[in-house]
């Protein structure tokens, strides 16, 4: 067995593509991040963790881009990011689920009385500012993430390894990503780890990102924008548009940390995660690049060009 060269798919093992993939991505950063920093240092109005999300899925996304194309030599929609009429529907999904998620975890506290929260006395100008800044924050942070959790790399290790090992590598990844978060418990990085598996199990079930890009982002956007609970461990009060008191036992609300570090949001993630897997209203996107279909087009289209230069022969 050749240990680097895949001969069925005419392609390198999936372990030499994702390390030919993170060394690019070491490459491309060190190469646009001095001159774009200088550069963005000069918008003061732009915050400068906004900068440097910005700048490195930028990179992310390019680099993302330029290995499908040129080292697996298929479509860039193939990363789950076809742009049909399907992706309304699969955003559509996607806000519904994540937002009713983090709506349950809200009224369930409320009703317990273990939290309240009072709107600020904003004008419209202020609302509409805070609302398009939160926006603007949480899509680049969803579509960032899922980009780099559920995208090229965790796909390509779900083709070589199986879904079981790259669900479960990737939602310790995406938990201890998020180990030096302010307040962090290794509860809520267990949780964290949690919402990596329910946003793996919504791409491996539509093969889309648009819908786990969407459920991302409605969670941390109502969690913040709405309910004003901070953002695994983030406080994000100047793009909140209430304030919230918490005087529930921290094992249960999360406390600090927001949601995401409490039982309740345990339990609404574990539910989220069987939804997913077992209703038949989220099924694979009718416009999914499948591989396998992929495949056999291309083996197909191989064995009639060897047929056809044999007749041309005889």
């Amino acid at each position: 067995m050749n240990i680097f060269y895949n001969s069925e798919e005419q392609n390198l093992r999936a372990g030499w593509r994702m390390a030919i993939f993170l060394a690019a991505l070491a490459a491309g950063l060190m190469a646009v991040n001095p001159p774009l920093l200088w550069i963005l240092k000069h918008f003061s109005w732009l915050p400068k963790p906004f900068a440097s999300e910005f700048i490195f899925y930028g990179t992310l996304l390019l680099v993302t881009f330029l290995i499908i194309h040129f080292l697996e030599k298929r479509p860039f929609n193939s990363i789950g990011l076809a742009a049909n009429g399907k992706v309304l529907k699969e955003l559509g999904q996607g806000f519904l689920l994540g937002g009713g998620m983090i709506t349950v975890v809200f009224v369930t506290e409320y009703s317990m009385g273990i939290i309240s929260l009072t709107f600020k006395p904003l004008s419209t100008v202020e609302i509409l500012q805070y609302t398009s800044e939160s926006i603007g924050i949480f899509v680049l942070g969803a579509f960032g993430e899922e980009l780099l959790f559920r995208g090229y790399l965790f796909q390509t290790l779900t083709e070589g390894a199986g879904k079981i090992i790259s669900v479960a590598a990737f939602a310790i990844f995406f938990g201890v990503a998020h180990s030096s978060n302010p307040h962090v418990t290794f509860f809520s990085m267990a949780n964290i780890a949690l919402a990596g598996i329910l946003l793996s199990a919504a791409y491996l079930k539509t093969r889309s990102l648009w819908f786990p890009i969407a459920l991302h982002f409605t969670w941390n956007f109502l969690m913040n924008h709405i309910y004003s609970f901070p953002v695994s461990g983030i406080q994000f009060s100047q793009y909140q548009l209430g304030v919230l008191i918490q005087s529930g036992p921290e094992w249960l609300t999360g406390g600090t940390f927001g949601p995401e570090g409490g039982a309740l949001a345990t339990l609404v993630l574990i539910g989220g995660t069987a939804f997913i897997y077992f209703s038949p209203w989220i099924r694979v996107s009718e416009k999914a690049w499948l591989k396998e279909q992929w495949l056999a087009a291309r083996m197909k289209t191989a064995a009639d060009t060897v047929l056809t230069e044999d007749t041309r022969t005889n």
